[in-house]
């Protein structure tokens, strides 16, 4: 199995099964060996009942008996998954698939530990399609978080990462965070470990409606943030896995 690509849903009836027929689609040709393995997280609309009648060899389905949070998703979803290569992304697949295939291809065929995409790089194309309350926002989010945490990785935030399966593996059930701080604290423990992080640009085909709300989320991530430190002095994020991955990255080099 050479792509697992995981999709947290939550309350998603409106579009879900257009968004994965579509995926499928664009999959089966392209990339045979492949599944999409869809995550309920406690939906109380029609998700899972859609997600059943979708059900298939190459579309599984993980269910959650009550809302946990996209990242206590994704969790599940990466611990299912069996590819090589194992990518998340959101229920509406908001960017051009093609992105999907070239993290694939750079995890897999380069060896890349993580591949994520970054709205930022100047081939992406984004923030165009997006109200300029929301454009402002996530820029004011991702300068206080690339100050505060990732250096050197100026997006944190675009919903699209791909991952070695032994890298996730190791990595996800450190995770502490079950909601949006996820992206930030997995790149905090993937720069601490020094794993080899390759950015992407990603292209917005479709803008879903954003489930994040700026000043609902923005003080619980931050607060996230904050506590990351702490968690890595505490030894909560301690991976012999990580440990061995990275050292094996530094004499291959």
């Amino acid at each position: 199995m050479r792509l697992s690509v995981v999709i947290p849903v939550y309350n998603a009836a409106g579009f879900l099964e257009e968004s994965l027929r579509a995926l499928a689609a664009f999959l089966e040709p392209r990339c045979p060996e492949h599944e999409i393995v869809a995550v309920n997280d406690g939906s109380t609309d029609d998700s899972l009942a859609i997600l059943r009648q979708l059900e298939s060899g190459k579309l599984r389905i993980v269910s959650l008996p009550e809302n946990r949070g996209k990242f206590a998703a994704i969790r599940e979803g990466m611990q299912a998954a069996r590819g090589s290569c194992r990518i998340f992304t959101d229920a509406d697949v908001p960017f051009e698939r093609s992105a999907l295939l070239y993290a694939e291809r750079l995890v897999n065929e380069r060896g890349f530990h993580v591949v994520i995409g970054d709205r930022t790089l100047p081939d992406s194309l984004y923030s165009e399609g997006l109200p300029w309350a929301r454009r402002l926002t996530s820029r004011l989010f991702r300068h206080a978080v690339r100050l505060l945490v990732t250096g050197g990785i100026p997006d944190s935030q675009a919903g699209l990462k791909g991952f070695r399966a032994d890298v996730a593996d190791a990595l996800f059930p450190l995770l502490t965070d079950a909601r949006f701080g996820g992206d930030i604290e997995l790149l905090y423990i993937a720069l601490k470990y020094n794993l080899e992080i390759r950015r992407i640009p990603v292209r917005l085909q479709r803008q879903g409606a954003s489930t994040v709300r700026a000043l609902r989320h923005a003080g619980p991530m931050l607060r996230t943030v904050l506590r990351l430190r702490r968690n890595w002095r505490r030894g909560l994020y301690r991976s012999e896995a990580l440990a061995a991955l990275a050292a094996q990255r530094y004499w291959e080099a």
